[in-house]
């Protein structure tokens, strides 16, 4: 697992984005994965599954191909991350990290055990790698509770944060929602701010709380559930001030993320509708950018897509000609 020989080009920060370089990835279409990307980007790819017994093997992308593998790792893994130094692995509640250069194991730092009542089919676990520390969040039942441990130090990862939803900004800052239901940013240096509350009025039909989902194009998106469908609010708030932007409608299928080429969001087959056809290959997938008005444009097909990925914009989509996964680049 080595770093590449030369970085990629920057992506298009307007306009639609084009398919720039498909990479086959050795794992099914139809498997639950988890993806990552580091800062030279680098993909990550892996099955996901949480205490699995039988070793996982992690794909790595770096940065056209072809695919190699990047770690066996003896379980499974509920979470991948990376910064431009080391590669970090969730497995059994056990985060591992690796070496990028050698590949070799470069520490291990143990989680609390997880519990999954109550978490539907959320991610149990998901990892950033930010300002030179590394963040979890651990799903525990309706909370989300958020460790943080530097690379560099044996100690045990420590609770900083927990919500009932939360999301890491690319500067390592923590935004979650309180118990008190207010939008609270905690900063890498330890200082809290307090934002508004977020709708807690629950409708009978699975929506009406307020969940916050994402960081990127400054904004900290939250997102509404109607319920019982896919409708949905969507709410930016300024990641500075936490002060609100606006109420818009969206998807609650869509994924939001911030990249190099502007925030962007990964549509499936429920989302807006817009998404063109290629002239082979039908997409039931689109990436948009997004405006902070939450206005989607400039679409690009791009298959039946699983994840999308900064911050250089990649998708993890099935293959039009295989039964396995590519990692398309966008540009």
């Amino acid at each position: 697992m080595t770093q590449p020989a030369s970085p990629l080009p920057p992506p298009a920060t307007s306009g639609a984005l084009q398919v720039s370089a498909s990479v086959a990835v050795p794992i099914l279409a139809n498997t639950q994965i988890t993806a990552a990307e580091a800062p030279n980007g680098a993909v990550f790819v892996s099955p996901e599954s949480h205490d699995n017994p039988t070793p996982t093997v992690v794909w790595v992308v770096d940065p056209v191909g072809p695919a190699e593998i990047a770690e066996h790792v003896n379980g499974g893994v509920s979470a991948l991350a990376a910064d431009a130094t080391n590669f970090y692995v969730v497995s059994n509640s056990t985060v591992i990290g690796y070496t990028r250069t050698t590949g070799n194991q470069m520490g291990q730092w143990n989680l609390p055990p997880i519990n999954t009542a109550n978490t539907s089919n959320a991610d149990l676990v998901s990892m950033v790698a930010a300002a030179g520390e590394v963040l979890v969040m651990v799903a525990q039942g309706n909370l989300e509770d958020v460790y943080r441990f530097h690379p560099g130090s044996t100690a045990a990862p420590r609770m900083i944060a927990q919500g009932t939803s939360a999301a890491i900004g690319a500067d390592g800052t923590v935004y979650y929602e309180r118990s008190d239901n207010h939008l609270v940013a905690l900063s890498p240096a330890g200082v809290t701010t307090v934002g508004p509350v977020l709708a807690n009025s629950p409708n009978g039909s699975g929506g009406g709380i307020a969940g916050v989902d994402a960081v990127a194009g400054g904004l900290v998106w939250v997102s509404i559930p109607a319920g019982q469908g896919l409708d949905a609010q969507l709410l930016p708030y300024s990641a500075t001030t936490l002060q609100p932007m606006g109420n818009y409608s969206g998807s609650v299928t869509e994924q939001i993320v911030d990249t190099s080429a502007g925030a962007l969001v990964l549509a499936g087959p429920d989302g807006p509708g817009a998404c063109p056809q290629g002239v082979s290959v039908t997409s039931t997938s689109c990436v948009f950018r997004i405006s902070a008005a939450a206005v989607l444009s400039d679409p690009t097909p791009v298959g039946t897509a699983d994840q999308l990925v900064g911050p250089f914009p990649a998708v993890v989509t099935a293959s039009a000609t295989t039964n396995d996964l590519v990692v398309d680049r966008l540009s």
